[in-house]
């Protein structure tokens, strides 16, 4: 590669050289290349022009781009310079090296100036904390890294997938993810699988925040490592809400500070459990802000389980063309990406719409979401609640949650029966 990274015109002029020489390279190679790429404006023109020709079936060749682009033929340098990068052309057997070779020029260019965007960042302390800094500047980082220079892992990928199957095969508990305690769920969901965005709804006062509070205890007691983003609760009422799971304690009790002795002890007894969970409980913040902690926690610390609550906080700054599920299709787009590249399991909590109070059948479904149609389209498992006894005092079933299985991507959907305290936030 020449040492001059600013300065890739010869190798621009022979690329494109190559496609006048070979033209059936276009359709192999030249679709995939962007023309923002080429550091010459005729060269990133005569791209475009190229891609348009072969999008409209039509062969390459100095006298179809001219007849095709007369009015604009002088934007990629005129007639005379086609010729001449036609006629510079000595092979083509070069093209993909080449190609890689400008990729690598224009990646080695991004991150050469993204170091300099960032170089007065770093030394200004008040342009915000380090961390924060260093992890914006992680994932731009990460977003120059171009696929096409990534090396071809297929026959690694499917001999490792296959190891795995049989490593499954000898050991059942492989195939587990993050398992709950609660065996008739875990039968269906094999665990809460890592990478996954699974989506729990319900309407307000159901119990989704106190089903989410007790998949992080429970994930916490078996040693995973778990992050709480509550956009909603402060962490002094998480931690009520926690303690009184834990120990027994009512929440009434805990929030009123009508303790006694006894009670204090117990609650010493559970505080350590609880530290373990990471609670962020900031407002009115991006899902870029906690896919950022989220990378920060997994470097930092680990993390196996996530918790969100709610998606429907969760900022997301407008876009042209938006419609009302826009903005909420992006925020689940970017945390189940972030799952991935944390390799941790995702729980984002949902509202539901109020619609749902006047029917008669009060169970809610996935289309009852409040922006149902971006959440189904991105989720994994959507798994959505009901209590008959919120809305029936004198229902057959008092103290039960009906926990349903709605979607699972991977696997069967079901409805399994839990039993649930609301004075101590305990789902059994």
């Amino acid at each position: 590669m020449n040492n001059d990274l600013l300065n890739t015109e010869s190798l621009e002029t022979e690329i494109l050289g190559a496609f006048f020489l070979d033209p059936s390279l276009v359709s192999q190679v030249a679709v995939t290349i962007q023309p923002s790429i080429f550091t010459q404006p005729s060269h990133r023109n005569l791209m475009k022009m190229i891609q348009e020709l072969h999008r409209q079936g039509k062969e390459l060749s100095v006298t179809t781009i001219t007849t095709v682009f007369e009015k604009h033929i002088a934007k990629a340098g005129g007639v005379s310079y086609l010729v001449q990068i036609r006629e510079a052309a000595v092979t083509a057997a070069n093209i993909e090296q080449n190609v890689r070779q400008l990729i690598e020029a224009d990646a080695r260019r991004k991150a050469m100036a993204l170091v300099e965007e960032y170089k007065d960042k770093f030394a200004d302390i008040s342009a915000g904390s380090f961390e924060g800094i260093l992890d914006e500047f992680e994932q731009k980082a990460l977003d120059i890294r171009p696929k096409a220079l990534q090396e071809d892992t297929r026959m690694d990928d499917i001999i490792s997938w296959y190891e795995d199957l049989v490593l499954k095969v000898k050991d059942p508990n492989r195939a587990l993810g993050i398992m709950t305690g609660w065996d008739a769920l875990d039968r269906l969901t094999l665990g809460f699988q890592r990478t996954n965005l699974i989506v729990v709804g319900a309407r307000t006062s159901i119990g989704k925040s106190a089903f989410a509070n007790e998949v992080e205890l429970r994930a916490a007691m078996r040693g995973f490592k778990v992050a709480s983003f509550s956009l909603e609760m402060s962490k002094e009422q998480k931690y009520n809400r926690a303690i009184s799971n834990l120990s027994g304690v009512t929440l009434q009790a805990l929030r009123s500070g009508n303790l006694t002795e006894g009670h204090l002890e117990k609650i010493s007894k559970n505080m350590d459990l609880v530290r373990r969970i990471h609670m962020d409980d900031s407002r009115g913040v991006t899902a870029d802000y906690i896919c950022s902690e989220m990378r920060r926690l997994k470097r930092q610390e680990g993390l196996d389980v996530v918790v969100v609550d709610y998606l429907q906080e969760v900022l997301e700054d407008a876009m042209a063309n938006d419609n009302s599920g826009s903005a909420l299709h992006r925020v689940c787009q970017k945390l189940r990406k972030a799952a991935k590249d944390c390799d941790c399991a995702l729980i984002g909590l949902s509202q539901v719409k109020q619609e749902v109070d006047l029917r008669q059948n009060k169970r809610p479904f996935i289309s009852d979401l409040s922006g149902s149609a971006a959440i189904a389209a991105v989720a994994d498992d959507i798994i959505m609640l009901y209590r008959d006894e919120y809305y029936h005092p004198d229902t057959p079933d008092p103290g039960i949650m009906e926990v349903n299985l709605a979607k699972q991507r991977n696997g069967p959907t079901g409805m399994v029966k839990l039993r649930f305290n609301k004075e101590t936030q305990r789902i059994a």
